[in-house]
């Protein structure tokens, strides 16, 4: 699956997009995240721990995902990871 990469975790990355593996059947957010975090350690600490519910905004299939929320993320589905510039919140 392509995640799409936007605002300061794009610069930090360099990259406007990442390609990430993602079973047939799913795999909860959080755990696709903690391996987007593994596999790009410069982006670690934008989407570890309890700084990630400040200042990420994640996108899954054209709706914002709520605080806390952890949903289940197909192959065929679409993400996007917005970092806020100002700290701004979800």
């Amino acid at each position: 699956m392509n995640v799409e990469l936007r605002g300061t975790i794009r610069a930090a990355l360099g990259t406007a997009a990442l390609e990430v593996e993602v079973p047939e059947g799913g795999v909860p957010l959080s755990r696709l995240l903690d391996s987007v975090a593994r596999a790009n350690p410069r982006a670690d600490k934008y989407l570890q721990g309890g700084s990630r519910e400040a200042v990420l905004r994640i996108v899954h299939n054209g709706s914002v995902v709520p605080l806390r929320a952890d949903p289940l993320v197909r192959p065929e589905d679409s993400l996007l990871l917005l970092h806020a510039v100002a700290g701004g919140c979800r």
